[in-house]
């Protein structure tokens, strides 16, 4: 299985549009992790399409065809990819119009707040042909504990992945060698982003990568199109999480409005920081970050001695077999997951998918 980091290629701006891709969830040690929550804001305006429905009835196809027809109108759309398949769709969100919808079914089940207020259902269940489905029940029942028991195989194996990250890789940087590349960061964000002159800034979090049935995933729209300027940290001692954590925490202190991005394997960690009010963002290093800015390298790792490499080369050789194994268990369960997908799809009314939508497009004044 081909673990190398992926990078998913961005769409291109027209003018002030806005095209972005994100996710809202993550597989991580931690198993499945949640920032659904902060998708939207409907106490700020924001009115959300919850859509229903299993597998195969549509609810990709639905959202990308509302996020098409947003782009061809002019408006700056976001788009929340899949992480359990990077070819899907859980979300999209056309801010100008202050409208969203988004998968609302497990593992990320989502329910109306003040119904038809700031949100509504969109049942897409109800062009399922439950007659033609019928036979098929035992099969779709052991296609989905099949899946299910993938899924815990792949965080099995990611909890371990993550416990020697943190238990042991961290655990290599002494105290005094941390502190000493803390001091840097702390220049640097006194020169980036001075005294507080404001209130709090507000933090809106964002994965800029996954684990996924592809490998790690990486989007680069968020750093392609908030920033002209990037600081890049080395982190195989986690010294960059380190530093971005503590950029974080001045610049919304200062503040400043940012982007927060955690650690797609410990999301307790954060793997990137964007300001978008002063075009700046900082990341951690690695193969393939998914960022083409021109930016400058920050050595944090040099401030550990040369006496832990090996040590660190076998952690990190630990880590990547369990990640691979992981990822070996979750393309399983994509493969899976689109046999039951086959079976389903033959048999939804389409046609009433698509009308439906095409319907919303028109209420939404985007034909």
């Amino acid at each position: 299985m081909c673990t190398e980091n992926i990078v998913l290629k961005g769409l291109t701006l027209l003018n002030d549009q806005h095209i972005l891709r994100y996710f809202l969830g993550g597989n991580t040690s931690d198993g499945f992790y949640s920032l659904y929550d902060g998708f939207v804001s409907q106490k700020d305006g924001d009115f959300l399409w919850i859509i229903k429905g299993g597998a195969g009835c549509g609810k990709s196809s639905f959202m990308r065809r509302i996020g098409a027809a947003g782009e061809r109108a002019g408006y700056s759309v976001e788009y929340a990819v899949c992480s359990g398949d990077p070819d899907s769709l859980d979300g999209v969100y056309i801010p100008e119009l202050k409208i969203a919808y988004m998968d609302g079914t497990s593992p990320h089940v989502t329910d109306a707040k003040i119904a038809a207020v700031d949100s509504a259902y969109i049942d897409l269940g109800a062009f399922y042909q439950r007659e033609a489905l019928a036979g098929h029940k035992a099969e779709l029942e052991k296609l989905t504990a099949d899946a299910k028991a993938q899924y815990v195989k792949a965080y099995s194996l990611l909890s371990a992945a993550g416990s020697l990250r943190m238990g042991w890789q961290e655990k290599l940087a002494s105290g005094d060698e941390r502190q000493a590349a803390l001091a840097r960061v702390k220049s640097l964000a006194q020169r980036e982003f001075g005294k507080k002159t404001r209130a709090q800034g507000k933090i809106k979090k964002r994965f800029i990568s996954a684990l996924t049935c592809k490998g790690l995933v990486t989007l680069p729209e968020l750093s392609e199109n908030l920033c002209t300027r990037m600081y890049t940290f080395e982190n195989r001692y986690l010294l960059g999480n380190a530093a971005i954590s503590c950029l974080a925490e001045a610049a919304a202190s200062a503040g400043y409005d940012v982007i927060l991005c955690p650690d797609p394997l410990t999301p307790e960690l954060l793997e990137a920081l964007f300001v978008p009010a002063l075009s700046l963002g900082f990341k951690c290093g690695g193969r393939g970050t998914g960022s083409s800015i021109k930016g400058r390298n920050i050595r944090l790792d040099r401030s550990v001695g040369s006496g832990k490499r090996r040590e660190l080369r076998a952690c990190e050789h630990l880590c990547e077999g369990l990640r691979s194994e992981a990822y070996a268990s979750l393309l399983e369960a994509k493969r899976l997951h689109d046999a039951i997908e086959g079976i389903y799809n033959p048999n939804v009314d389409f046609d009433g998918v698509y009308e439906l939508v095409d319907k919303h497009i028109a209420q939404l004044g985007l034909k």
